[in-house]
């Protein structure tokens, strides 16, 4: 093998592995909020509304510890 093809395959497998590390790290983890909002009206007499409305805010974490 000449410098040339080694070099090559040398990059070519600290490129795959940079790469594997990299998925490894990014696929670890996992953040998500959900935020649901119900909203309930119910008009009275005259101009006077009632609005009721209610938010909730969920979170979760999938991360890994180590």
């Amino acid at each position: 093998m000449t410098k040339k093809e080694i070099l090559k395959v040398i990059i070519s497998v600290l490129i795959a592995a940079l790469t594997a590390l990299a998925a490894g790290l990014g696929l670890s983890s996992c953040n998500v909020t959900r935020t649901v909002t119900t909203r309930s009206e119910a008009w009275q007499k005259g101009d006077t509304s009632v609005v009721i409305q209610t938010k909730t805010v969920e979170s979760y974490d999938g991360s890994r510890k180590y």
